[in-house]
């Protein structure tokens, strides 16, 4: 059990929602755009958007805009502002329609909320001023929580950066050791959240993390989960 904690925050993608076929969706829907106007294959297209989008990612820029950009550029292609503009409604339209929460989303949150804990979101933006938020409430848990923080709207710095997590704390008018931290990412998710105090929860859901390999730098996580719901217990909420 993790002792005095009255507040469990979430990360979003890939942590309370399982955006793998979406993200996997999303790109073969540009990649089949690109390859037609370009004439090349999509794997082709495919590889240049893995090594940009792994590139940005890296960087902390999210603008799809950019992404995309740098995508054609890589392809040696021409292709209008208007054109990209098109691109990237195509992919967030192709992303929604392959998202979707884990299993164990609702039945977590609503066990957390029942033994009187406070519950919040802290995540990176889309790259789009309000594109994040819309995506939480129209997957439909915006209103099942006490804050909700997009890195990079509501904030100027991105995760790692310890900004939403200071931010975070002062709405909820609490200590770091107050609150549980839980992420999917380790490079992401732990540092920030770390840095203010916070307990820190990364999901495994399929057995990636090895102490040997992962932990050679850097702050560690407090726990392993591999399903959300082991909070329950942990929390004293079961």
């Amino acid at each position: 059990m993790v002792p005095s904690v009255r507040a469990v925050l979430f990360d979003y993608d890939d942590t309370i929602v399982d955006v793998s076929e979406a993200r996997k969706y999303a790109r073969q829907v540009v990649a089949g755009e690109l390859s037609l106007i370009t004439g090349l294959s999509q794997y082709e297209v495919l590889r240049a958007l893995s090594d940009v989008e792994s590139r940005m990612e890296s960087i902390g820029q999210f603008n799809r805009r950019v992404w995309f950009r740098e995508v054609i550029n890589a392809l040696g292609a021409q292709l209008s502002d208007d054109y990209i503009d098109g691109l990237v409604k195509d992919y967030w339209r192709a992303w929604r329609l392959r998202s979707r929460l884990f299993p164990d989303t609702l039945p977590t949150i609503t066990a957390l909320r029942g033994c009187g804990l406070r519950l919040g979101i802290i995540t990176n933006t889309d790259g789009e001023p309000g594109l994040k938020r819309d995506r939480i409430n129209g997957d439909g848990v915006g209103d099942l929580f006490d804050i909700v923080i997009v890195a990079g709207d509501d904030t100027e710095h991105v995760k790692p950066h310890p900004e939403p997590f200071i931010r975070a704390l002062h709405i909820l008018n609490m200590s770091g050791d107050e609150v549980l931290y839980v992420g999917d990412r380790l490079e992401v998710d732990v540092p920030g959240a770390k840095a203010v105090g916070m307990h820190v929860a990364l999901i495994d859901r399929h057995n990636t993390l090895n102490a040997e390999t992962n932990y050679i730098s850097g702050p560690r996580p407090d726990l392993i989960l591999h399903e959300l719901t082991e909070l329950i217990g942990l929390l004293g909420c079961g």
